[in-house]
């Protein structure tokens, strides 16, 4: 901090939180069986948890506990540890009733009590030369984790890793993760890495203020509509984790595969079910025919597939496919030997850029996205029409929480929201106009997984370019009213909320 020629001294942040909103809210059903078990049927991406969980509160064996999940009607991580209690709850009424017992939360049960993302608040100090040059960042952070611990300590570790994209200099940080009356917030889509994504792109741009380095023909052309356009860089660290699969090839050749991977929506099944095919094809035997549709993926099943760990991370997929390809390789290789026998005695037996422009009502605060532009690397994509999906998927989400969505407590703790009639999700009205995705294909890479890169998670951390275009369009539009009013442009510093809702738009408009 010393080297600094100029510095900026205790600046703030405040980052809300974001609700999952999933088409399916949390549920589960419970039916006891015979010897002392039973069976639950839960929407959980996390279903040896729930096990876990549900045999020390029964007192029983966790081989007496089967929980089942077949698919989960949207997760974004709000269904890891939320789906815990709602499975617990329902497995121990129907073991004390001795008959089966259905749970579900509606909407406004389920916005109360599952949490979301963690808010924040950020008080940074940054030195920089005059050239623009970071020489040091230090970084206080107050984490809300709510009344419950839940994934909150590893938050910390996700944020630094986002953080570190770009060279600080001397960089410290103090990250304190708070005991609130909130709702026990939980791990949501790119959790701490939204967060420490856009913590470094307001310091990059608070220091870009301050040395005036920036402007936009369009603007000085226009009175009411204003426009921004913004490039930012992002690193997302993906984490892979073990994950079983098992393939049997049945009597008539059909195949049954299992893996440890939920289906959210995101593809899963999808992957396997062609990485299954595609291994398979090695056998290279007559009458296969469209190979695929002997393929059946069954549904997770705890007592079938042990250790099947938590699906999340983007990476789930990838690792069981390998799972997959592995049990796939095992089975040729045995297979092999037996057509070749079998030759020998009776003849034949045949895995992100963006350019964005927005344009801003300054009458009403209504920003419009105009075009967006996104070029994403996946490497050697197992499913580019899934994969496309999901970069889509994610980087609409990502609008939600940086423009949109207001996950507010009142100062009971208790959520405000009850439904889409308080809480705006993205719209056909609100996406981008004009929506282009390119997935880029960079070629074999021996450290991935199959050569293929996440797609769940880290286009959602390009959503903070809406908020930066935003953030240009509100100082340029400052910096024209003063030059009609005859004063010299001053290099205002302003933060914008998260969310840039049309209210904040417009009054931070107004005061400028």
């Amino acid at each position: 901090m010393a080297e600094a020629d100029h510095k900026i001294l205790s600046a703030e942040i405040k980052l809300g939180s974001q609700y999952y909103f999933y088409m399916e809210t949390q549920t589960a059903l419970a039916v006891p069986d015979e010897d002392n078990c039973i069976v639950v049927y839960s929407s959980i991406q996390a279903p040896e948890y729930a096990e876990s969980t549900i045999s020390r509160c029964l007192g029983i064996p966790e081989h007496n506990v089967c929980v089942i999940t077949r698919r989960v009607g949207g997760g974004f991580g709000g269904k890891a540890m939320k789906a815990i209690p709602v499975a617990t709850a329902c497995a121990l009424a129907a073991y004390n009733l001795r008959r089966p017992v259905r749970m579900y939360m509606n909407r406004k049960t389920d916005m109360k009590t599952t949490g979301g993302r963690h808010p924040m608040e950020v008080t940074y100090n940054v030195g920089f030369k005059e050239d623009g040059k970071i020489t040091a960042l230090h970084l206080d952070i107050l984490i809300n984790a709510g009344i419950g611990t839940d994934i909150s300590p590893i938050i910390p570790l996700f944020m630094v890793g986002a953080i570190k994209k770009y060279d600080w200099g001397a960089f410290s940080f103090d990250i304190k993760v708070c005991r609130t009356n909130h709702s026990s917030k939980s791990a949501m889509r790119g959790p701490g890495e939204v967060q420490g994504t856009f913590i470094s792109e307001a310091v990059i741009e608070h220091v870009a203020s301050v040395l005036s380095m920036d402007v936009d023909s369009f603007n000085m052309c226009n009175k009411w509509r204003q426009r921004g356009i913004s490039r930012v860089p992002i690193v997302h660290e993906v984490l892979l984790r073990s994950n079983p699969g098992k393939v049997s090839i049945l009597g008539d050749g059909s195949v049954a595969v299992e893996v440890g991977g939920i289906e959210l929506g995101q593809g899963l099944w999808t992957k396997v079910k062609q990485m299954t095919a595609f291994s398979l094809s090695a056998i290279k035997c007559d009458g296969m025919g469209d190979f695929l549709d002997k393929i059946r993926i069954i549904q997770a099943n705890t007592l079938s597939l042990i250790q099947e760990g938590l699906t999340a991370g983007s990476t789930t997929s990838e690792c069981s496919c390998e799972a997959v390809r592995i049990c796939c390789n095992i089975l040729v290789e045995r297979l092999t030997r037996i057509k070749e026998n079998l030759q020998e005695q009776m003849g034949s037996v045949e895995w992100g850029i963006l350019i964005l422009e927005v344009e801003v009502n300054l009458l009403t605060g209504q920003t419009t996205i105009l075009q967006s532009d996104i070029i994403y690397d996946c490497g050697q994509s197992l499913n580019p029409a899934v994969d496309l999906g999901q970069i889509e998927g994610a980087f609409v989400q990502g609008i939600g929480f940086f423009m949109l969505e207001e996950y507010l407590s009142n100062s009971d703790g208790l959520v405000i929201p009850e439904g889409t009639w308080t809480y705006k999700i993205p719209t056909i009205e609100t996406i981008p106009r004009q929506f282009n995705v390119e997935i880029m294909n960079s070629g074999h890479h021996k450290k991935r997984l199959l050569s293929s890169k996440a797609s769940g998670e880290p286009p959602l951390l390009l959503a903070v370019l809406v908020h930066c275009a935003t953030r240009a369009v509100i100082k340029e539009a400052g910096k024209q009213l003063l030059r009609w009013k005859g004063l010299n442009e001053s290099d205002s510093t302003f933060q914008l909320e998260v969310p840039a809702t049309m209210s904040i738009v417009k009054k931070l408009q107004c005061l400028l």
